[in-house]
């Protein structure tokens, strides 16, 4: 399965020129699934936003996480929330950011309920929005995934984004090594701003096996869409050895 990991240079509080931007970057790219970084829809309507995620996907031809959008339609308050379209145009899945923080909490977002989940080419995927990630317990008894995808937005307080990206990078391997699976983050570059706060570019893969010691973490990209395959049957193997040593 191939991944595609979209970090553009800059967001926009204008969700439909966020995917604008995405559609020119993405181009011709081929590949199974789509990531882009979390409120890539912004505050677009609910009909728009899973409108514009849906077109991506179909014109793409591949299957869509739609990283965001701040939801006011379901009448309990501000959510952010995404959703999956499949390459046909089919929804795969929705899902909620649980812990919400910082100028979210300030400005009134609510938690949501994070999504089931979905299968594609049969392959177990799970999406977890930005600082869900941060939280074990938002994997506690899904073994057995494949692949976990996050779209982050990864605003920081640092001087500079190299502090925020190396501890998102460790979060990410230890979440990859405790649960056996992949873990994709898809952000936005580090001179991005939200609301005057400086996001730190934390876009890459974290591989629970990797076949040399410094290959634990790759990114963030040059480009602002990278490719990743994910090597099912090496995960495989790496979760048979570990059973049989008693990690289990």
């Amino acid at each position: 399965m191939k991944i595609l990991l979209v970090q553009p240079p800059h967001w926009s509080p204008d969700g439909h020129a966020n995917f604008d931007a995405v559609e020119e970057l993405a181009g011709s790219a081929s590949g199974d699934v789509m990531l882009l970084p979390e409120l890539a829809g912004s505050t677009l309507p609910r009909a728009d936003y899973l409108a514009r995620v849906r077109e991506l996907a179909t014109g793409s031809g591949m299957a869509v996480v739609g990283g965001s959008h701040y939801d006011d339609s379901s009448g309990d308050g501000r959510v952010n929330r995404g959703a999956v379209f499949a390459a046909d145009g089919s929804l795969l899945a929705e899902y909620d950011k649980a812990h919400p923080y910082g100028l979210e909490l300030r400005s009134g977002v609510r938690p949501g309920r994070p999504g089931p989940g979905f299968e594609l080419n049969g392959r177990r995927l799970h999406v977890l929005l930005c600082a869900d990630l941060w939280y074990s317990a938002s994997l506690a008894g899904r073994d057995g995934l494949d692949a976990v995808l996050v779209p982050a937005f990864s605003v920081t307080r640092w001087d500079g984004p190299a502090p925020a990206r190396e501890l998102w990078q460790h979060m990410s391997v230890a979440r990859a090594y405790e649960f056996m699976t992949y873990v994709a983050v898809s952000d936005w570059h580090h001179e991005t701003t939200y609301h005057g706060h400086p996001c730190a570019g934390v876009t890459g893969l974290a591989d629970p096996c990797p076949t040399t010691h410094s290959g634990f973490f790759t990114g963030p990209p040059d480009a602002p869409v990278s490719a990743h395959d994910l090597d099912f049957a090496r995960l495989e193997a790496f979760r048979s050895d570990r059973a049989e040593r008693g990690f289990r």
